[in-house]
């Protein structure tokens, strides 16, 4: 019975548990928040449950993910039910799942190879109108590490955009239109600041380039044709693609202008050691033909 006890100790007791809460609340408030966002449909659910499920796993206890999953509720059934068992099985401190329905935005741009959710990227910067900075992701990549790292890498000069390099001759598809560029970047992993993206209506830009060009690769023909000038690198050791060897990466490296090569040793350590890996183009590990020993991260986390 708390009564028995005399006022100093009500008082003392009173005081020891508000200073526990306030603790808790402290150290959850102080946690570093990292805004992810990713697209999907009914073909790439899967895909999506496997990513995040390596994002928790590879969580720093001082970061906590909102994870902004975008789609379209006329084609894709209740997928909240399948993702969110993944943020149970973490716990809910570790994590904050939330949806946004884009129904038919972006409806009658090209979609030949790829789906229409793969545009909703272009949409963030009004999406997430009261969020800074988000790191967008295609759901065909892995993560190996903590992002706290990789989100604090600072904008450089008019950079609004940091992305990973991908093969410089993809460029033509943008010099045959007359735009030139010394780097064409892959439009998979993307670290955004959408402060700057919509003070300048970078969305409204890529919006009318779909409009009026030919998109050869689509969402990303648009970002690379508006955008190039104001793209920093993202280096090699936060996210590339999983190439079954290290010297596809070289390759890709040494396919690049002089300014953007990095040295074999930084490549190596890069390829030993990323961040992030993209499985981009057939390099996928559930695809049956898919032999690249680099798949065994992915049915790893596919295994949780």
């Amino acid at each position: 019975n708390y009564n028995i006890f005399p006022k100093s100790v009500k008082v003392f007791f009173t005081l020891l548990l508000f200073f526990i809460f306030l603790f808790i609340y402290l150290k959850e408030s102080f946690k570093h928040k990292i805004h992810i966002a990713m697209s999907i449909d009914n073909k790439i659910i899967y895909s999506c449950i496997v990513l995040i499920t390596s994002l928790l796993d590879n969580k720093a206890k001082s970061s906590f993910y909102i994870i902004h999953i975008l789609y379209n509720n006329s084609t894709l059934i209740n997928p909240m039910n399948k993702i969110d068992k993944v943020l149970e099985k973490f716990g809910n401190n570790s994590a904050k799942i939330i949806y946004h329905n884009l129904g038919n935005d972006f409806k009658g741009a090209p979609t030949e190879l790829f789906p229409l959710a793969a545009y909703y990227r272009i949409s963030l910067p009004s999406l997430l109108s009261n969020i800074d900075k988000v790191l967008y992701t295609d759901v065909d990549v892995v993560n190996l590490k903590d992002l706290s790292e990789m989100y604090n890498i600072k904008f450089k000069n008019e950079s609004y955009i940091c992305a990973s390099l991908d093969y410089l001759h993809v460029r033509k598809e943008l010099t045959d239109m007359g735009i030139n560029v010394d780097k064409y970047i892959n439009a998979g992993v993307l670290l955004m600041n959408l402060k700057v993206m919509r003070k300048l209506s970078i969305e409204k830009k890529i919006r009318e380039f779909i409009k009026t060009h030919f998109l050869n690769l689509f969402d990303q023909t648009a970002i690379n044709g508006v955008c190039h000038n104001n793209i920093q690198v993202l280096p090699f050791k936060y996210v590339h693609f999983a190439f079954n060897s290290f010297e596809k990466l070289v390759k890709l490296n040494n396919e690049q202008l002089p300014q953007y090569r990095v040295t074999e040793s930084e490549l190596k350590q890069a390829y030993d050691n990323p961040t992030l890996l993209h499985y981009f183009a057939n390099y996928k590990p559930w695809n049956i033909r898919y032999s690249g020993y680099r798949g065994v991260y992915w049915w790893y986390y596919a295994k949780i």
